[in-house]
């Protein structure tokens, strides 16, 4: 596997080509910028930038950013040039998030289909989601509101694009995950995957995971990604995820 022919293709589809439903996507040139109807949720999808235009560039994000007032996240690819950009955005004011293994399956590489668990429960209303996000926040802490917010309308304007799943154990959402499909893509994206700690160990992760394997060999996909953190990269190695490169998160705050 070519790693730059990969995120070639990847940003082409994935970072470029995309259309975000309820998002306004503005095409500068050498930026690309998704903004969200709501105060969280904008990005930067893909920039291509010579060291030179660097600080111009990232000025005028903060400057259209501020006039909106609304924060948003610039996600950096190890792959990607100019090399300076991380300490550009750190100067600018950005917050450094943590930085996480993208990795890639070939689903060609995967015979049939892996078990399924009917403990995956499909979610796809608004009560759903608050169950969904509600694992997310009590796993890593912090307002998933913007996301919340984000996902409803993502599932009332382009229902096909986006399918949540929810471990419920009595009644309480222990385990969630999430798949996004982009139209005429070959790649699909997998995310979220979070189990509240009292629930870890008892297979919700990887019941999760063949689930969304499985959803997107019957959809046809031919590359399943992952953001993996360092407790995820292990399991999905083992499935045949292949470390391709490091993403970092850089997010501002409008003051």
């Amino acid at each position: 596997m070519k790693i730059n022919s990969v995120m070639d293709e990847y940003a082409k589809h994935e970072r470029v080509g995309i259309e975000v439903p309820g998002y306004s996507k503005m095409n500068l040139g050498n930026v690309i910028r998704f903004v969200a109807q709501q105060e969280w949720g904008s990005f930067v999808s893909y920039y291509q930038l010579r060291p030179d235009q660097l600080e111009k560039a990232i000025e005028k994000e903060i400057e259209f950013f501020k006039s909106c007032g609304k924060n948003f996240e610039w996600k950096v690819y190890d792959t990607d040039k100019p090399k300076e950009i991380k300490q550009y955005l750190i100067q600018h004011g950005f917050e450094e998030g943590e930085a996480e293994s993208f990795m890639l399956m070939d689903l060609s590489e995967i015979e049939g289909y892996l078990p399924e668990s009917n403990a995956c429960v499909e979610v796809t209303d608004p009560a759903g989601i608050r169950d969904y996000i509600s694992v997310a926040e009590k796993v890593w802490g912090g307002d998933h509101s913007g996301q919340e917010a984000h996902l409803i309308a993502s599932k009332q304007n382009a229902p096909e694009n986006t399918s949540l799943y929810v471990i419920y154990e009595n009644g309480l959402a222990v385990s969630s995950a999430r798949i996004e499909y982009t139209s005429n893509s070959p790649f699909a994206g997998i995310w979220g995957g979070s189990t509240l700690e009292d629930f870890r160990g008892r297979g919700h992760y990887s019941a999760l995971l063949h689930k969304r394997i499985n959803d997107a060999k019957k959809r046809g996909v031919k590359y399943l990604t992952i953001d993996a953190s360092d407790m995820s990269r292990p399991i999905v190695e083992k499935y045949g995820f292949r470390f391709i490169t490091t993403t970092t998160p850089y997010e501002y705050l409008v003051k």
